[in-house]
């Protein structure tokens, strides 16, 4: 059982590292704020500092630990830059992976805020690498929306160590050219959906629109062709698919070669919806933050950025355990504890008052493109099939 608090676990992990670029009373307090968003699940100050009183860690009241939250959000020198990019650009490294799935999404905070985030696949879960913020339900002031996506995609390029293999995974508002020559220009890859009513060229037939690849469920078809004809073409590869119980088929446009593979790895997408519910009503409840202030907000979402990264890394040493117990051999169907994602575990752990093992250093197995649920599945009905 780890003999230290939360609080001062995540400070021993970030006094460490390197770039960050805080005074040891900035840091300390951060830690604070995110160890109260964990025990909390509320970016609201006022709850944080419920949360952190609650905890039994500080002796300080719940009005005091308030007071040290606002502190930490009206505080100007505190940037995504200095504190989480150093943190991020380091686990990645530590991670040792050769290839990434990177997925872009935006979400929203009610009407108030729009908030376009790309997140790390990393085994069925996701994790904030880089994100911005703007006003919601109102014309966009300054740069336009793909500019805002370039600057983003910048962003992320300086914090993935070089020589990896970056594949981008979207849905269909990002199923253009304005967002795929963005991608192929920093040398990644891309799997995105597009509307039916794309056109395509392939070398031999006639021009049509890609619905006009499959009719009828249970249909599918791969090719490369010309795409984006209103953008006057780009070479791609494009996968057609309509399975037997789907209403309406699916429609990929890729940079890789063609292959149904590329079905598998646009699924890894659906994970960042998850991490938005976990932002919102299983971890974090953004969206009653309560805070209107962008750059107040912004600096609650770091610590909510370093909150979930620190779940996850609580959450995989629990796979790890899990994969390494010898399974009975009596289970076919899906573990109980396959049923929840690292997320889940990993909160559920962090919030305990005697947590059996300390915060992990890095994330385990980032190598693996398996669903952890998926592999301890795997594990006990492997075990069943040979005991038989």
């Amino acid at each position: 059982m780890p003999e230290k608090p939360l609080e001062e676990e995540i400070y021993q992990q970030l006094l460490v590292l390197v770039g960050i670029a805080l005074r040891t009373a900035q840091l300390k307090r951060l830690c604070r704020v995110i160890a109260g968003i964990i025990q909390a699940g509320s970016l609201a100050p006022a709850q944080i500092a419920v949360g952190l009183a609650a905890s039994g860690t500080s002796t300080a009241q719940a009005e005091s630990q308030e007071r040290q939250v606002r502190r930490y959000a009206n505080d100007p020198s505190v940037t995504v830059e200095c504190c989480f990019h150093p943190f991020a650009r380091q686990h990645l490294l530590l991670g040792k992976a050769k290839t990434l799935l990177l997925v872009i999404d935006p979400t929203t905070q009610e009407d108030r805020v729009v908030m376009l985030m790309v997140s790390l696949w990393y085994r069925g879960t996701a994790l904030p690498l880089a994100w911005t913020l703007w006003p919601g339900n109102q014309p966009l002031a300054g740069e336009r929306f793909w500019e805002r996506v370039a600057q983003l995609l910048t962003v992320v390029q300086q914090l993935i160590p070089p020589a990896l293999t970056v594949t981008f995974l979207a849905d269909r508002a990002f199923g253009t050219p304005a967002f795929t020559d963005l991608v192929v220009g920093h040398g990644w890859h891309y799997v995105v959906r597009v509307q039916a009513q794309t056109h395509l060229r392939p070398r031999q037939g006639a021009e049509c629109a890609v619905q006009r690849l499959v009719t009828k469920p249970d249909a599918r078809k791969k090719l490369a062709a010309h795409v984006f004809k209103k953008h006057h073409w780009r070479w791609a590869t494009l996968v057609a698919y309509w399975g037997k119980r789907h209403k309406q088929p699916l429609f990929l446009v890729s940079s890789l070669p063609p292959a149904w593979a590329l079905i598998q790895l646009y699924k890894r997408r659906f994970p960042i919806e998850a991490l938005f519910r976990d932002y919102k009503s299983d971890g974090w409840h953004f969206e009653q933050a309560q805070v209107t202030d962008l750059d107040h907000l912004q600096r609650l979402l770091i610590a909510a950025a370093f909150a979930t990264w620190f779940t996850l890394l609580s959450g995989s040493a629990f796979a790890q355990t899990c994969l390494t117990q010898p399974p009975s051999g009596k289970r076919r169907t899906r573990p109980y504890l396959a049923k929840f994602s690292l997320f889940a575990h990993g909160l559920q752990h962090l919030r305990r008052p005697a947590r059996r093992w300390p915060l992990a250093n890095a994330l385990l197995d980032f190598h693996t493109h398996r669903n952890w649920s998926d592999q301890l599945t795997f594990l006990h009905r492997r075990a069943f099939v040979f005991s038989c």
